[in-house]
């Protein structure tokens, strides 16, 4: 009986070996394939230089691709991250990836017009599979510059559905992430305290399984792998599925008072929560808030009078959400988790050093 077990074991996790290795090969494919009709873009932009990829040999930073335009005395490299999906891209997460790299470079499925002037206010290169370019580049006292936009966005790369990044799945894995030790709890246990289905917990553990984020340390003990990797993908699918429709709306303060002083504002906690900017200057002291995130289970009436809110929805600087988890700590502050996800998805190049500041002292421990 022992010897059936182990042989079953042993063919359990040859087919998740090879599944998990399968969607790496995807993932890794369809990269280079963005990759290289990136490098074919570049070519067609700039006809009269060599155009090729490098070895990289940047010791502290892993890029994507380091990529040579020569022509003549002129040689300069690009410095070239890949993203499969423009819409699941996380502002500061690329901040991050380019910080002090030589003539950064997005190359990604589609670059809206919105997407493509923070680009360039940040100084980012970028190429996009439906032709849209931006290239500004120097050498010696010689400039080289492109400006393409306006060109409709074409197909996405193999891009899947998966139970641990949808609507409901990114509640239960935001759940496990910030209570990694509940992974070896009962489906059950999961549910009752995610606020999930079992259904959903269920499919949910063998996405995460399958995906190479959940790995059986020994025979009934579980644990969360890869965990900044799977943060980083909890992030891009939390922006884009999640998100949006937790939005009740945009808001600016009745008095002309100023938005920075979030801490004189009363709120019925913790019921109602801050998150985003007021957060992140609770939690480090670092940052004035410019604009702010509030996450309530109350009605939009209760929280507007608490705050003395007016209706904005186009430029409203204060954000309602509702809130997706299921219970709350104390106090006045959501989880730093979350603050850093707010942080990275504002897209305001601000952020990014309060989010490293975040992730250095709340975050990292959880991935540890």
């Amino acid at each position: 009986m022992r010897e059936l077990v182990v042989f079953l074991l042993v063919v359990r996790y040859f087919y998740l070996f090879v599944f998990i290795k399968h969607e790496v090969m995807s993932n890794m494919k369809a990269e280079r394939q963005l990759l290289q009709e990136g490098l074919e873009a570049l070519t067609e932009l700039l006809p009269t230089f060599s155009i090729e990829i490098i070895p990289s040999d940047l010791k502290e930073k892993q890029y994507d691709a380091v990529i040579q335009v020569l022509r003549g005395g002129f040689s300069v490299n690009l410095t070239v991250e890949v993203k499969q999906s423009a819409q699941r891209l996380v502002w500061g997460q690329l901040l991050n990836q380019l910080e002090n790299a030589s003539n950064p470079t997005l190359m990604t499925d589609y670059v809206n017009s919105v997407l493509g002037e923070k680009l360039r206010q940040q100084g980012i290169n970028y190429i996009d599979r439906a032709g849209n370019a931006y290239l500004r580049i120097e050498n010696a006292g010689f400039p080289v510059f492109v400006w393409i936009e306006g060109r409709k966005p074409l197909k996405r790369i193999g891009e899947k559905t998966d139970h641990a990044f949808t609507r409901a799945g990114l509640r239960v894995t935001y759940w496990l992430i910030t209570h990694p030790d509940l992974i070896n709890e009962t489906i059950r246990t999961i549910a009752q305290q995610a606020g999930a289905s079992l259904e959903t917990v269920h499919r949910v553990k063998i996405s995460l399984q399958q995906r190479g984020f959940l790995s059986e340390i020994r025979t009934g003990e579980w644990k969360l792998s890869s965990r900044k990797t799977l943060l980083d993908k909890w992030i891009e699918a939390y922006a884009t599925r999640l998100q949006p429709g937790l939005l009740i709306g945009r808001y600016r303060l009745l008095k002309k008072e100023s938005i920075g002083n979030w801490e004189n504002q009363v709120l019925e906690m913790p019921l109602t929560q801050w998150g985003g900017e007021p957060a992140a200057d609770g939690y480090t002291d670092f940052l004035r808030p410019a604009e702010w995130i509030v996450y309530t289970r109350q009605s939009t009436r209760e929280v507007m009078k608490q705050l003395r809110l007016l209706p904005d929805p186009e430029n409203g600087p204060i954000r309602v959400y509702k809130k997706f988890w299921p219970t709350d700590e104390p106090g006045q502050l959501v989880h730093p988790l979350l603050v850093y996800a707010d942080l990275l998805i504002s897209r305001d190049s601000r952020n990014a050093e309060v989010a490293q500041k975040m992730y250095e002292k709340y975050v990292q421990c959880l991935l540890d």
